[in-house]
């Protein structure tokens, strides 16, 4: 129950800049903890981001199966330039975001400057929070180039 406060802080800061995933999130974790079903906790920590993942991977898998990606627009993907640049940024944003669990899982004090910051770029840049594992990647990166 201590988790309590800091749990309706990130809750009322995240529906005053209209971070809605964020503050959902907390809304949910805040009422599992208040009934009791923080048992629970070890398992989403371990495994929620896999099941986040999982639907977000089945959201842009769902193009492909009801026809509004073709075959010839997976090979396009591979002969323009934009194709071309969407592979790198595949591959840029797949090694970011392996930089960024490994940060999060060495460094998890660095966690509440990742969600202020996506909650400032929700706010006043129309931001989008579908990224604290990149966010953490940044900072990863930033890290080596900055501090190490």
């Amino acid at each position: 129950m201590a988790s309590i406060l800091p749990l309706l802080i990130v809750f009322l800061i995240a529906l005053l800049t209209k971070n809605n995933l964020l503050a959902a999130a907390a809304a949910i974790v805040f009422f599992m903890d208040l009934m009791r079903l923080n048992r629970f906790f070890p398992l989403i920590q371990s495994r929620g981001l896999e099941a986040g993942l999982l639907s977000l991977t089945i959201a842009l898998l769902v193009p492909l199966a009801n026809g509004e990606i073709t075959m010839k627009d997976l090979t396009s993907a591979l002969l323009t330039p934009i194709g071309v640049l969407a592979v790198i940024g595949g591959i840029l944003g797949a090694y970011l975001n392996s930089q960024g669990l490994d940060l999060i899982a060495f460094e998890p004090s660095i966690i509440p400057g990742i969600l202020i910051g996506v909650m400032v770029s929700v706010f006043f840049f129309d931001g989008v929070s579908v990224g604290p594992i990149m966010a953490a990647g940044i900072t990863a990166l930033l890290a080596k180039l900055l501090i190490r």
